[in-house]
């Protein structure tokens, strides 16, 4: 095995870089032929620079230290080489929807023997105009609570931060005038609330829509366009099951391709909980694009 790790060396992440040369010694120890490389990621890192990196070292596998929006960065930064290589995770973000969805362990050791010794499963990412999305991407509702949740507050509360934000700006009622066009159907309206997923885990809960598979091919879009707060809470225990689907007011529906436009000029988008391209996106489903190193008893049965 030849890697490269990344991991973010900026103010404040010193862990990550603990844990990138703990995983360098335990591959050193476990499997003394395998060559680690260590190398800091972070926005200002020169995405060109670490491609180059990986080239030199003739890398088959990325090892990424963070959350989804680490491991959005990572994997964006390899888009065009991810058919040649194997992906690793080091779970080490506030809210792991990627990492739980895949079972990948929370103990650090652990997680460097996924990478060692674990099977590889062929998993879906999307592609959000030319970005690219491996978990979740939000419009209106979601993406403004999103946007409004500070770090700190992440990391104090983990999943109540963006509870507490979302019933606050719930009650402002704001609606966006929208236009999805897929490759099975087409839906135009308002809408309070959109969220496109790849799989069951969303916004920290492993639980989010039981239909949903992160090797399906599909985009799940969940549509709302007007959330009524006693129709939600009426109907919390289908969406603690993980049947949100099924909640009459909710508009559900899957594609692999979908096109996405607004009235208003501008509409964000939140993308792996980072902020993407405002309206309007084309989305695309690169089915089992990605070889994720994974647990061998986490392997579904399709």
């Amino acid at each position: 095995m030849n890697s490269i790790v990344l991991y973010n060396d900026t103010a404040g992440k010193s862990e990550a870089k603990e844990s990138a040369e703990q995983f360098q010694a335990y591959v050193k120890e476990q499997q003394p032929e395998a060559n680690v490389v260590l190398q800091p990621s972070n926005p200002d890192t020169d995405p060109e620079e670490v491609r180059q990196t990986a080239k030199d070292h003739d890398v088959d596998t990325v090892v990424i230290i963070g959350g989804d929006g680490t491991i959005h960065d990572g994997i964006q930064t390899f888009k065009d080489q991810l058919q040649d290589l194997k992906i690793g995770i080091i779970p080490g973000g506030t809210v792991n929807n990627f990492a739980k969805m895949l079972g990948i362990p929370v103990k650090p050791e652990e997680a460097f023997e996924t990478i060692l010794n674990g099977t590889d499963r062929g998993i879906d990412y999307g592609m959000v105009n030319d970005q690219v999305m491996i978990s979740t991407m939000t419009i209106g509702l979601l993406a403004d609570t999103a946007a409004a949740t500070s770090q700190e507050e992440k990391q104090q509360y983990g999943p109540l931060a963006f509870m507490k934000r979302f019933f606050y700006l719930l009650f402002k009622k704001k609606q966006y005038k929208l236009e999805m066009v897929s490759d099975q159907r087409k839906w135009q309206g308002k809408a309070q609330l959109v969220t496109i997923i790849m799989s069951n885990s969303a916004g920290g809960f492993t639980n989010f829509d039981e239909s949903a598979r992160p090797d399906d091919g599909e985009f799940h879009v969940i549509l709302l366009p007007k959330l009524n707060i006693l129709a939600f809470i009426v109907f919390l225990p289908r969406i603690i099951r993980g049947r949100i689907s099924k909640v009459p007011s909710v508009e559900y529906f899957t594609a692999s391709e979908i096109s996405i436009r607004a009235k208003e000029k501008k509409v964000q988008t939140r993308t792996d909980g980072d902020p993407t391209d405002d309206l309007p996106v084309d989305m695309k489903v690169i089915k089992h694009g990605l070889t994720m190193r994974v647990p061998a008893d986490k392997i579904e049965s399709k």
